[in-house]
């Protein structure tokens, strides 16, 4: 028998970053953005309340 093991060994590693992001200060709300995606009025666009900024380990955005 074979077994193909090409897919198990070409996964590209997860680059982490600490990223700026703003999330909504609401306690009852999980909203959040990247800070390279936030509107003007830094309004969480699910509730509509305010938003502070903050820093998170998120994966990198690939192109």
């Amino acid at each position: 028998m074979f077994f193909n093991r090409k897919g198990q060994d070409d996964t590209p590693e997860i680059v982490m970053l600490d990223t700026e992001v703003y999330s909504c200060s609401t306690d009852s709300c999980n909203g959040w953005m990247r800070k390279d995606f936030a509107s003007d009025d830094l309004k969480c666009p699910l509730c509509g309340n305010e938003m502070t900024a903050e820093i998170r380990e998120l994966p990198a955005i690939q192109n």
